[in-house]
């Protein structure tokens, strides 16, 4: 039997297992793919939305020569370095498929058998499994989900309607549009916050790590004002400002928009913004305003969801988004959005969970 088993290998897992190792205790870490595999399956042109020097694990810094906002590869690349400075070695090719309790222990079923353990930190991360919305009727051409979208060079010449607006459908268009594509569309259901990556070099992170500390009721009034000295308005285009942007970040549980290049493309008419999608119709796409356009190709930048119903459904409550209400004795970690950066929070969770870890174990 394990002390401990952490379920996934990205940046959360790892967290977990490194600070519960700087305690004196080992834990056995399973992964269906290879370190950090949701990272290595996006889109070429991404980086990090958050500064290099806010965004490291415990224990080990992102190298200084991968710049201020780390890319793809180097981010993978720091974690394959992460788990050999903390001397992690998960087992790789293994999937976890339910978690049960079992008396005083835990049995997970997996894919290459059962293990038991007497601790569990659920690690498999809020984009889990890709999203794709069930629209009415079909569509004649490709429709492409951004997971499988990786540079412009495949849609050179095509029009393209990328569907949702968050941060990768908005990259994903600025990349279509910058890459040699006829025509780029965005489908926007809810006008998005928009917020600069940075203003004048100064990291808009560090604001939303103050935000986090204020009263709710303080930040819909905040990130309003902040959006208006700092963003364009951008109603003509068909994004309207959002009149309570903290409020819908917590109803949609979308985080803002970090602008790369979006706003320039929508101002100077690189990417038109269109109302979202309701149906399919042979070639043509419904949008809810009931008109129908005819692009050759779809891409569905529709988001991700945990998808643990199968694995701990039958444990706890899967709230609303996917995400696992808190179990007095199963742990989960980097199932949050937080406004304050993914990664900042992941290190603060881990260093709380070793804790409840060590206790659980000493006790």
């Amino acid at each position: 039997m394990e002390d401990v088993v952490i379920v996934g290998a990205g940046p959360a897992g790892l967290a977990a297992a490194a600070t519960v190792r700087a305690r004196g205790i080992d834990a056995a870490i399973i992964e269906r793919g290879r370190v950090g595999e949701p990272w290595r399956r996006r889109y070429d042109r991404l980086h990090l939305h958050t500064i290099r020097s806010l965004s490291h694990l415990p224990g080990y810094r992102i190298p200084r020569d991968f710049g201020r906002w780390v890319a793809r590869d180097q981010f993978v690349q720091y974690l394959e370095r992460y788990a050999v400075h903390h001397r992690l070695e998960p087992r790789f090719g293994v999937e976890a498929t339910r978690i049960d309790r079992d008396n005083d222990h835990w049995s997970i079923r997996t894919t290459t058998g059962t293990i038991f353990a007497r601790v569990v930190v659920v690690a498999t991360g809020y984009t889990r499994l890709p999203h794709l919305p069930r629209w009415r009727g079909t569509f004649d051409g490709p429709v492409v989900h951004s997971v499988d979208y990786r540079n412009p060079q495949p849609y050179r010449d095509q029009d393209v309607l990328v569907v949702g607006a968050g941060n990768s459908g908005t990259e994903i268009a600025v990349d279509l549009a910058q890459g040699g594509a006829r025509r780029v569309r965005i489908a926007v259901r809810t006008p998005p916050n928009i917020l600069r990556r940075d203003v004048k070099g100064f990291p808009i992170q560090l604001l939303g790590i103050v935000f986090r500390r204020l009263p709710p009721r303080l930040l819909d009034p905040l990130i309003l004002g902040l959006e208006r000295v700092t963003i364009p308005d951008l109603s003509a285009c068909g994004l309207p400002r959002p009149r309570a942007p903290f409020s819908q970040f917590q109803r949609t549980g979308t985080v803002p928009i970090f602008d790369v290049g979006f706003i320039d493309a929508v101002r100077n008419g690189a990417i038109e913004v269109v109302p979202g999608v309701t149906a399919f119709d042979g070639a043509a796409v419904v949008l809810a305003d009931g008109s129908r356009m005819f692009p050759d190709v779809v891409v569905a930048a529709t988001g991700y969801h945990p998808g643990l119903e199968p694995m701990v459904g039958h444990l706890t409550t899967i709230g609303e988004h996917g995400i696992p209400s808190p179990q007095s004795r199963l742990h989960f970690i980097g199932m949050r959005i937080p406004v304050s950066g993914f990664l900042h929070e992941v290190g603060i969770d881990a260093r709380q969970i070793a804790g409840k870890v060590a206790r659980e174990l000493g006790g």
